[in-house]
C-alpha cells in the first residue's frame, strides 16, 4: 500500500534526524488513510520533537481514538504530561504520571517528572523526594542532580546542557506569548537602547551576533543596527522558530563556548540576554566572547542580581550573580562602558530584578 510506504520512508527520516522532511511524508500518509494510526502517532512523534507540543497531544488523542493499545505506549502518555505540564495543568500530569509509575516504577525519567511537578506548585519536600528518587535508579542523571542543587541552596557552577536544551526545546513554540504577554518582558528595547546611549556616534554595526538568541526577540531589536547578524542557540528548536523570523544573515545551532573558541570569525558587537541566568562561573564565557571581538567591540549582557558577593543558584534553577562578580570576572578583558538596574520580567505578582551592561573590549 502507499500510505504504508509513505509511512516507512518518515521512519526511515526520523532516524536520520531529519525531521521536517519525515513529517512531510507522515502527513501524506494520512491524506491517503486519514485514520492510519501508525502514521498518526509518528506524526505526533514528530511534532512533539519540533516542540509542537499542542499538535503531538491533539494527534496522540485522534490515535487512541482508532487504537486503545497506542495508550499504552509510555512516549504517548510522557508526551501528555508535558504538554499538561506546559499549559500548567500539573494535576492533570500529576494524575497521569501516577498512572506511569505504577507500570514502571524503576524508572527514573517519571520521578524527575515527578520532581518538576511537585517544584512548579511549591511542594518542595515531595519535589526533593521525588528527584532523589530518580537518583537511585540512575545515579549520574544529570538533570535532577541540578534541580536538587538548586531546591537545597548548593550551587553549581553550570547547569547540564542537556537541561537547558531540553528547556528550551519544549519551551520554544510559546516562547514569544510567554516572555512578552504573561512576563511582560522588554530587556531587548532596554539593551538596545542602552547600547545606543554607550556610543552615540554610532548607529549601526558591521558584524552583530545575538548569544543565546532563542527565538529572535533580541534579534528583532538588533536588526536595524546590523549589517549582519548572526544568531547562536544551543536549542534546535528555538533556531527552527528565529528562522520563520527571517531577520537572520546566519543561525548556528550550537554551545556558545564551544562555538566562540572554535570560530575564526571577528564581531562588533555581541550580545547575550537571559543566556548568564543559565551559567554560573561566567570566566569561560567572557574569555571566549573577548577571542571573537574587534578592538573596541562591545558586549552587552543581561544578570539576575544578587547583593552577596560570588553567584548563586536559586531555587528557581536559575543562577544570580552579584556586581562585584561581574567586574572581578570581566576585569583585564573589558572595560565597563555603562550599566542600568532593570526589572527582568514579572513571575506571578512579583518582578525579578537584574542589570544590563555593556562592556568595551580592551
Amino acid at each position: 500500500m502507499k500510505y504504508e510506504s509513505l509511512n516507512d520512508q518518515g521512519i526511515a527520516l526520523i532516524k536520520k534526524d531529519q525531521l521536517n522532511d519525515a513529517k512531510f511524508f507522515f502527513e501524506k500518509a494520512i491524506e491517503l488513510k486519514p485514520d492510519f494510526a501508525d502514521a498518526l502517532n509518528n506524526l505526533g512523534f514528530v511534532q512533539h520533537k519540533l516542540g509542537k507540543l499542542d499538535q503531538a497531544v491533539r494527534l496522540y488523542k485522534k490515535v487512541v481514538a482508532i487504537d486503545s493499545n497506542y495508550a499504552l505506549e509510555s512516549e504517548n502518555k510522557i508526551l501528555s504530561v508535558i504538554y499538561f505540564f506546559s499549559q500548567g495543568s500539573i494535576q492533570e500530569a500529576l494524575d497521569t504520571l501516577s498512572i506511569l509509575v505504577e507500570k514502571n516504577p524503576k524508572d527514573p525519567l517519571l520521578y524527575n517528572m515527578l520532581g518538576g511537578c511537585f517544584a512548579s506548585i511549591g511542594q518542595t519536600d515531595l519535589a526533593i523526594e521525588n528527584y532523589q528518587k530518580a537518583l537511585e535508579f540512575e545515579p549520574e542523571y544529570a538533570i535532577p542532580k541540578h534541580m536538587l542543587n538548586s531546591l537545597m541552596g548548593h550551587t553549581s557552577k553550570e547547569p547540564p546542557k542537556e537541561y537547558v536544551k531540553n528547556l528550551f526545546d519544549d519551551y520554544a513554540y510559546r516562547f514569544n506569548d510567554s516572555l512578552v504577554n504573561n512576563l511582560q518582558y522588554n530587556l531587548p528595547f532596554i539593551i538596545k537602547d542602552l547600547i545606543l546611549r554607550s556610543n552615540s556616534e554610532k548607529s549601526e554595526y558591521k558584524n552583530v551576533i545575538d548569544l543565546g538568541c532563542g527565538t529572535g526577540l533580541a534579534g528583532k531589536s538588533l536588526r536595524d543596527i546590523s549589517s549582519h547578524l548572526t544568531g547562536i542557540d544551543i536549542s534546535e528548536n528555538m533556531i527552527s522558530e528565529a528562522e520563520k523570523l527571517d531577520i537572520y544573515d546566519n543561525l548556528i545551532v550550537g554551545d556558545i563556548v564551544e562555538t566562540l573558541s572554535s570560530s575564526q570569525e571577528k564581531f562588533d558587537l555581541l550580545v547575550a540576554l537571559d543566556v548568564l541566568i543559565y551559567i554560573g562561573d561566567a570566566l569561560l564565557t567572557f574569555q571566549a566572547v573577548r577571542e571573537c571581538c574587534k578592538p573596541d567591540s562591545l558586549f552587552a549582557f543581561s544578570v539576575e542580581i544578587q547583593e552577596e558577593s560570588g553567584y548563586s543558584l536559586l531555587k528557581s534553577a536559575r543562577y544570580a550573580h552579584s556586581d562585584k562578580y561581574i567586574m572581578e570576572q570581566t576585569s583585564g578583558i573589558f572595560d565597563l562602558v555603562d550599566s542600568q538596574t532593570v526589572r527582568l520580567r514579572k513571575e506571578g505578582d512579583n518582578w525579578i530584578n537584574g542589570k544590563v551592561y555593556v562592556f568595551r573590549a580592551i
